[in-house]
């Protein structure tokens, strides 16, 4: 959501945030609303950041994991990834759509990250990308890693779940629930609630 924040500038996105509160926090019961609080209680941050990632467990994180889940129960084969590394702009942080300067191949694009990212992180992102498109897994030997690091990207499983982590200088895989990715506890429920 920080994308959004460095979009609107923290007047706009305070502004719209309050908007999409008042409008899908009446539809709240009571229990979620405390829910939310609790969420937004834990944290030492400003405001602004306390609704952004609100609004990303609920838009982003927890539909992105369970899309994972679906998948993997219907077809049987899912990978899923987080991107971890962070602008240097101090609203961005790490923000949607931060991934696709590397994506993308274009370095030169800095209007969001603020930076350029690791070279070698780049790379090896791209070449798991073209792996799996070419193989259907992501996975890289060593013989093929711009690192020269083999990078095993696990097939996400309902007992492990675990996701492939893409940090600037270790790209590993985790279990979501050690990276703490959903807060399932206060912030899933919230996701049935529209609030766009």
């Amino acid at each position: 959501m920080n994308f959004f924040v460095s979009s609107f500038g923290l007047e706009g996105w305070n502004a719209w945030a309050a908007d999409r509160k008042a409008k899908g926090f009446v539809k709240f019961t009571d229990a979620d609303k405390k829910l939310a609080e609790s969420f937004w209680n834990d944290m030492q941050c400003d405001n602004w950041e306390r609704d952004s990632r609100l609004f990303s467990q609920i838009w982003f994180n927890a539909p992105v994991i369970k899309l994972a889940e679906s998948l993997t129960k219907d077809v049987g084969k899912s990978y899923a990834y987080y991107f971890t590394p962070e602008a240097s702009l101090p609203i961005m942080k790490c923000g949607h759509a931060i991934e696709l300067a590397v994506v993308f191949n274009h370095p030169e694009i800095t209007g969001d990250t603020g930076r350029v990212f690791d070279a070698t992180f780049c790379k090896t992102m791209r070449k798991m990308w073209v792996q799996f498109a070419k193989t259907g897994n992501p996975s890289l030997g060593a013989d093929i890693s711009p690192d020269g690091k083999a990078k095993e990207w696990p097939i996400y499983d309902l007992e492990n779940k675990k996701v492939m982590v893409f940090d600037e200088f270790d790209i590993h895989p985790e279990k979501e629930s050690a990276r703490k990715i959903v807060d399932w506890d206060r912030t899933y429920s919230l996701t049935k609630y529209y609030m766009l």
